[in-house]
């Protein structure tokens, strides 16, 4: 392998673990769900409120990195963000009550989204249309990696150790991972690139951001398929560990599941990407999308085929996420490259605002059936095909056909 070909490599890599703290800080702490509601002498659905609050401070947190990053670079607002990642992780292990561990988990969220966003920017800095789709769904391949090792390890040190554990070895990881960013990652904004207004502008960026019908067509369309994964994530412990009675190590192996369907997903897309456009993908993906939950939400309601009535159905819905998010992330970020990193963080918000307001909604219509979980999923698949067929209009007449 060249050396260009190893840094290409190891750059890939890195944007993967980046991107994946989301996941990973979310899947980790769900087999301790029970533990900490024990501890803390409150309702599983108390505990929910901590996944909420993270989902929230990614949501707001995106909003500052996307201008700082392209008036200042991508690499210091990364070194900043994990910084603050790892200390409110610290926080979490240390917490005293549900309420406190509420607040840290969106400080930590505010840390952790830093990687999200830049990630998104820097591979817009180097990549452009459906080759951006191949690197976004080969992010998705790293990314899916930690949805089928977290909940497992989680669920081993729920067996053998406190829950606060979990957030012990996150804090290791964030300070791994800042060497890491230190020792291998490269600046992909030269300063000749950098707005030096961008700060002063963001609000005049977004809101033309936000006039773009279509790149919130995009960013809505994947946070409707994401927030169809944030009602499984907030909902499924209790689903299938209340509800089914699964041990904290049979649900950790259920989500380990769930997560290689993103997996293969992401890299059906990439298959699927020498063949047809980005948009044209998208387009059948919402359709499916919609399929699966209509699916899920019948068998929810009937109670037919027990949990594997559930379990079916919903990897269908969460395995779009490995097709939906790559290409409607590409759609997006297509003709925004001189402003990538508010376009990136103005995207995370809009979709982790989706995830949010689904959580909260799983959360809040929690009673103890599985329909609540499935009924949302619903909802937001409904949304997603609506939004792409109005929001981002009439692609067909725009596509053009990828040779491979």
């Amino acid at each position: 392998m060249s050396k260009k070909a190893a840094g290409h490599t190891s750059l890939i890599l890195l944007l993967g673990l980046l991107t994946a703290f989301g996941p990973m800080s979310i899947d980790m702490y769900l087999p301790a769900f029970p533990a900490i509601a024990r501890e803390f002498g409150v309702s599983i659905s108390a505990v929910q409120f901590t996944l909420a609050s993270y989902n929230i401070g990614i949501a707001l947190g995106q909003l500052l990195y996307g201008p700082l990053a392209d008036q200042l670079g991508r690499k210091p607002n990364l070194l900043a963000g994990m910084l603050l990642y790892g200390l409110a992780a610290v926080g979490c292990a240390f917490a005293t009550s549900v309420d406190n561990l509420i607040v840290v988990r969106f400080l930590q969220a505010l840390g952790g989204c830093a990687g999200m966003v830049l990630a998104r920017a820097i591979v817009r800095d180097r990549f452009d249309g459906n080759e951006s789709a191949k690197v976004f769904s080969t992010l998705m391949l790293i990314m899916g990696v930690a949805p089928i090792l977290a909940p497992t390890v989680g669920g081993l040190i729920i067996a053998h150790l406190d829950w606060r554990y979990i957030f012990g070895l996150l804090a290791l990881l964030a300070a791994l991972t800042l060497v890491c960013i230190v020792l291998v990652l490269p600046e992909t904004l030269p300063v000749e690139r950098r707005n030096p207004v961008a700060v002063r502008n963001s609000f005049q960026t977004y809101a033309a951001l936000l006039r773009d019908r279509e790149f919130v067509g995009y960013a809505l369309t994947a946070g409707m398929v994401q927030g169809g994964m944030f009602t499984y994530i907030t909902g499924s412990s209790f689903v299938f560990m209340n509800l089914f009675g699964l041990s904290e190590q049979q649900f950790g192996i259920l989500f380990g599941l769930n997560a290689a369907g993103i997996i293969t997903a992401s890299q059906v897309n990439n298959l699927l990407l020498k063949r047809f456009t980005f948009q044209q993908i998208l387009r059948a993906v919402t359709v499916f999308y919609l399929g699966a939950a209509l699916v899920l939400l019948l068998m929810a309601s009937t109670g037919w085929l027990g949990i594997y009535g559930i379990a079916i159905p919903l990897f269908c819905t969460v395995g779009c996420v490995g097709l939906a998010v790559p290409n409607a992330t590409a759609g997006a970020m297509m003709h925004h490259g001189k402003q990538a990193g508010s376009a990136s963080a103005l995207m995370g918000t809009l979709m982790y605002s989706c995830g949010a307001l689904a959580a909260i909604s799983v959360s809040a219509l929690a009673n103890n059936t599985a329909l609540p979980m499935a009924a949302t999923i619903t909802v937001c698949a409904v949304s997603s095909l609506l939004i792409f067929r109005t929001m981002v209009g009439n692609v067909k007449a725009r596509e053009q056909k990828v040779v491979a």
